[in-house]
C-alpha cells in the first residue's frame, strides 16, 4: 500500500473516530439527568455560565461545556430569562434551553374561595410554597392602598400566577378584580337602596354571603336587609357577632354572645357594621345592589342550607317553633 493511500486511511479512521466520540458525548449529554419532577430556579443576574455550574453542581447534566455550547448555538445565552422552570425526567437539555430563553415558566393557581377574611387569606397565601412571602399583612395593605378595615375588599376566585410570584401581587390582583367588579355593579345599581358608598354595598353582601350558599335566597335575603335598614330595625344576623366574638367564638352561638359590645353586632347596633365580615362572591355582591321587592322582614334556618321567610313577627316565631324547636 503506498504512503498516500496510508495516510488517507488513517485520515478517514481518524476523523470516525472524533465522530463516534463526539456522537457518544452528545448522546450522553443531551438530556437532564433527572428521574423525579423538580423546580430549577434561574436567579435575576444569572449568565448562562451560572446556570450550566448549578446544573451541574446538582448533577442535572452531564457537561457544562455541551450546555453551554448547545445554547450559544441556538442563541439562547443572549435571552436567559429568571424565574422558576419545571425540570422532567428525560426532558432534553434543548427544550430546557428553549424555556429559558422564551420565559416558559412555572405557572400556579391560586383560588381564594368566597366568605372568607382576610386574615385566612394571607394564612393560606403566606403558607403556600409556591409563593414569595412578601412581608405582614399591614405592609403588604399600606403597600396596596387600602385603610382599616381591610375585609372585603379582595374578589375569591382562581387565580393564575407565575410560581415564585409574591403574597402581595396576588392580593393586588384580587384587589383590582373586586374594584372592577364593583363599580360596574355599583352603576347599574337600584337607586333606591339606603347604600351610601361602594363599600357599603360590600358590607352588606358580606353579611348576605355568610347567611346562605343557596344563590337563589341571596336576593331575598338582601331584601330583608334593606328593608330593615330602611324601617330603622336592627338586622339581627349572627354572622356580624361571630365576626365580633373572632377567635373566642365556641359554636353553637348562645344568647350571651348577642351581648357582645361591638360596633359589628348587628343585635346591638342599627344600620350595616362598620366593616365587611368576609370577602363576598359576585352573586352576593349583585344581591346587595339588587334586593327582591317583597315584603318579608325575618328569616330561619330550615337547618338544610335553606330558610323560611316571613313578613312579621308572629309567622316568624312560627318559623322557629317549626324548624328549630322540633323534637
Amino acid at each position: 500500500m503506498l504512503v498516500g493511500d496510508k495516510s488517507k486511511k488513517y485520515s478517514r479512521l481518524l476523523v470516525i473516530a472524533i465522530f463516534l466520540i463526539v456522537s457518544s458525548w452528545v448522546l450522553t449529554s443531551k438530556d437532564m439527568t433527572t428521574k423525579n419532577e423538580l423546580i430549577f430556579q434561574v436567579k435575576n443576574g444569572s449568565s448562562m455560565g451560572n446556570v450550566a455550574d448549578e446544573l451541574r453542581q446538582k448533577n442535572l447534566i452531564k457537561s457544562q461545556l455541551y450546555f453551554i455550547s448547545l445554547s450559544k448555538l441556538i442563541g439562547a445565552n443572549q435571552k436567559l430569562k429568571s424565574g422558576y422552570y419545571l425540570v422532567t425526567p428525560k426532558m432534553s437539555i434543548l427544550t430546557f434551553l428553549k424555556n429559558i430563553s422564551n420565559g416558559t415558566v412555572l405557572s400556579t393557581k391560586i383560588t381564594l374561595i368566597e366568605g372568607k377574611t382576610i386574615e385566612y387569606y394571607f394564612d393560606q397565601l403566606d403558607s403556600d410554597p409556591t409563593l414569595e412571602s412578601s412581608g405582614s399583612l399591614d405592609e403588604i395593605m399600606l403597600s396596596i392602598g387600602i385603610k382599616k378595615p381591610y375585609d372585603g375588599w379582595f374578589f375569591p376566585e382562581t387565580y393564575q400566577f407565575n410560581y415564585g410570584d409574591s403574597v402581595e401581587n396576588v392580593l393586588k390582583r384580587a384587589h383590582i378584580e373586586m374594584q372592577k367588579n364593583l363599580n360596574e355593579l355599583w352603576i347599574k345599581r337600584d337607586k333606591s337602596i339606603p347604600l351610601k358608598s361602594p363599600y357599603e354595598a360590600i358590607i352588606l353582601a358580606s353579611l348576605i354571603e355568610n347567611e346562605t350558599a343557596l344563590d337563589n335566597e341571596k336576593t331575598l335575603i338582601s331584601g330583608v336587609f334593606i328593608r330593615r335598614l330602611n324601617s330603622g330595625m336592627r338586622l339581627q344576623t349572627d354572622p356580624t357577632v361571630i365576626y365580633a366574638l373572632g377567635d373566642s367564638y365556641m359554636p353553637p352561638l348562645k344568647k350571651s354572645d348577642l351581648k357582645i359590645d361591638s360596633l359589628y353586632n348587628t343585635y346591638r347596633n342599627k344600620g350595616l357594621p362598620p366593616g365587611a365580615i368576609s370577602s363576598v362572591g359576585y352573586k352576593s355582591l349583585f344581591a346587595a345592589l339588587h334586593p327582591d321587592n317583597g315584603k318579608a322582614l325575618y328569616f330561619v334556618s330550615k337547618k338544610d342550607g335553606s330558610h323560611a321567610f316571613a313578613p312579621n313577627y308572629k309567622e316568624h316565631k312560627e318559623n322557629i317553633k317549626k324548624y328549630l324547636n322540633q323534637n
